[in-house]
């Protein structure tokens, strides 16, 4: 069987997906790939002129873009954006959670909780998916040395309480990539 596109098969048609931290290089990218599947996207981050050029390139492209100002430690944020994402596109259906929030934000003031209670209520449930930010820079890759460990206890611990409700929750680990300040961190310590 010949290979095919993978975005033929992968279909977001009349979904609504809010991109939280979308002024980041990562956000950004699953608010295209998101856009380019069919999603409404609504792409939020604390300054929201710094999307405005995302917003720009993905209505070019024909996809349906809502811009929200976001502070994804305060609660009150979170619940401002998340009421005008219903009003202009409706409920949400995936939450794409970027916004790597500090480790002692309080679990009532994240935003996969106000997120999560909209989706508990709506009739469909959702998905809620935890983006994990990549490694710190260090000498020698070590698994054991990732600290965002927490994300994965709380998306565990989330799981369990909310599958009844058919929300979803998934964490991705994302890697590294191709970061020039990386490159440059590499090629500098290698010349030491």
């Amino acid at each position: 069987m010949p290979m095919t596109d993978p975005q033929q098969s992968f279909s977001m048609e009349g979904k609504v997906v809010w991109v939280v931290d979308a002024s980041t290089r990562l956000g950004a990218r699953f608010a295209r790939l998101i856009a380019r599947a069919g999603a409404q996207v609504a792409i939020g981050a604390q300054h929201s002129w710094q999307l405005v050029q995302l917003a720009a390139d993905l209505r070019c492209e024909g996809a349906v873009v809502l811009t929200v100002s976001l502070n994804s430690e305060c609660r009150v944020s979170v619940e401002a954006a998340l009421a005008t994402i219903q009003e202009c596109l409706g409920n949400v259906d995936v939450l794409i959670n970027n916004s790597g929030e500090h480790e002692y934000t309080p679990l009532n003031d994240h935003i996969v909780h106000c997120t999560n209670l909209h989706m508990m209520n709506s009739e469909h449930g959702g998905s809620i998916v935890t983006i994990e930010p990549p490694p710190s820079a260090i000498s020698e890759p070590n698994p054991c040395l990732r600290p965002n460990s927490s994300l994965i206890r709380m998306s565990r611990a989330l799981t369990q309480s909310l599958t009844p409700h058919r929300v979803r929750v998934s964490v991705i680990a994302a890697g590294r990539g191709d970061n020039p300040r990386l490159k440059e961190s590499r090629r500098s310590s290698s010349m030491t």
